[in-house]
């Protein structure tokens, strides 16, 4: 049986770096997709089943040409765990539009992006969706507008795509962790 193929976005730390980890672990091919690309490189160089690939979830040309670049390099894609995330706390009167639309096009926006352009390649292997929302998601709490808006909105999209992709044998699936010892969680409270 070939190698199943995964994408992980948000890979070069994090949960993103420790799903890819995992992948690798299980014996999966992972494309590890970042913005970060010092991070990124630091991150693959000695994971040896890994390709890196430096790419902005939020911009649609970048997520083409790099979900078309991982098809040709792996031939497939099993998998695609959508982590990439950034997060802008404050209080909702100090979150202007711009700080909002960051948030957004990232958390939400890069997750449409890159299911979107994955889903002919999961509907060749009858693959997953692996959503990364977050408990902020769940349940509201202060200074936390943008974010726990933005990772509700994925909650509800993973459900779209498990309503609407299910008939090609695509699963969709999304998980809300709680707090994670992160480079971004650890700056947030610092």
């Amino acid at each position: 049986m070939a190698k199943k193929k995964a994408l992980v976005t948000g890979a070069a730390r994090g949960i993103g770096l420790a799903t890819t980890r995992l992948l690798l672990e299980d014996g999966w091919g992972v494309a590890m997709i970042d913005r970060d690309g010092e991070a990124l490189m630091e991150a693959s160089h000695t994971l040896d089943a890994a390709r890196p690939y430096v790419c902005d979830v939020s911009k649609p040309d970048q997520v083409n040409s790099t979900i078309a670049a991982v098809q040709e390099a792996f031939g497939k894609i099993d998998a695609v765990v959508n982590n990439a995330g950034v997060a802008d706390f404050g209080p909702i009167e100090a979150t202007d539009f711009q700080r909002w639309r960051t948030v957004m096009e990232t958390n939400l926006d890069g997750v449409f992006l890159v299911s979107q352009a994955s889903i002919p390649a999961l509907k060749e292997t009858r693959g997953v969706l692996v959503n990364i929302a977050s408990i902020s998601g769940l349940r509201a709490s202060t200074l936390r507008v943008a974010y726990g808006t933005s990772k509700a909105a994925v909650i509800h999209l993973t459900k779209q795509q498990a309503a609407e992709l299910g008939e090609y044998g695509i699963r969709a699936n999304c998980v809300c962790p709680g707090p994670v010892r992160t480079k971004l969680a650890m700056a947030v409270h610092s």
